[in-house]
């Protein structure tokens, strides 16, 4: 998603940063506690999460919108 470390994942949702590793590693999926932490730590990308595609004009976006729109100092929604 954002170039974020498990240690900072674990900072914004609550969650053991070594289960954040072992999703990244793949040894874990993703359950509805991930999700909801997730939601609630990047609101902006609920829609994205959930369904991979954005509302922009809503402020659902993606992790690559928000990269292009602080790059280019841009808003959305």
């Amino acid at each position: 998603m954002l170039d974020l470390t498990s240690k900072r994942m674990e900072e914004l949702t609550g969650i053991d940063r070594y289960k954040w590793g072992n999703i990244r590693g793949r040894k874990q999926k993703v359950n509805e506690d991930y999700l909801e932490a997730l939601n609630q730590a990047f609101p902006q990308f609920s829609y994205w999460i959930m369904t991979g595609q954005t509302i922009p004009e809503a402020g659902q976006i993606s992790p690559q919108m928000e990269k292009a729109r602080k790059e280019n100092n841009l808003k959305i929604g």
